[in-house]
């Protein structure tokens, strides 16, 4: 047990596939979620939303082959951090048109105020 949680770091090239999966797919749910909770399910919302995952699990790939190929960390931990950004900030927005309270000031950053 030692060992796994000793493993469980960021420079950890498990973590860096899935740290930003995890969120991807929260995400996903999240919208998922809200698009039933209003009644506007579309398959075609759906369909775009998820051509847009696959593009950052594409440059998350990217990434992994310039770190072997390449040698160097740098293009995969800046392609990782960014999209857990931008998948943070979109968890933090849906979590708002879910009821979920965010700070007023939050919530101006993220130009949601539906």
């Amino acid at each position: 047990m030692e060992e796994i949680i000793q493993n469980m770091h960021f420079t950890n090239i498990c973590w860096a596939i899935l740290a930003p999966m995890i969120l991807i797919i929260l995400d996903i749910l999240t919208g998922l979620v809200i698009a039933w909770k209003n009644g506007d399910f579309k398959s075609s919302i759906m369909r775009a939303g998820l051509s847009k995952k696959f593009g950052e699990f594409v440059y998350i790939l990217i990434g992994i082959l310039t770190k072997f190929a390449l040698g160097t960390e740098l293009i995969l931990y800046f392609t990782v951090g960014y999209i857990c950004l931008m998948e943070i900030s979109s968890l933090a927005e849906n979590c708002d048109k879910l009821g979920v309270k965010i700070p007023d000031k939050l919530k101006e950053k993220l130009n949601n105020k539906e």
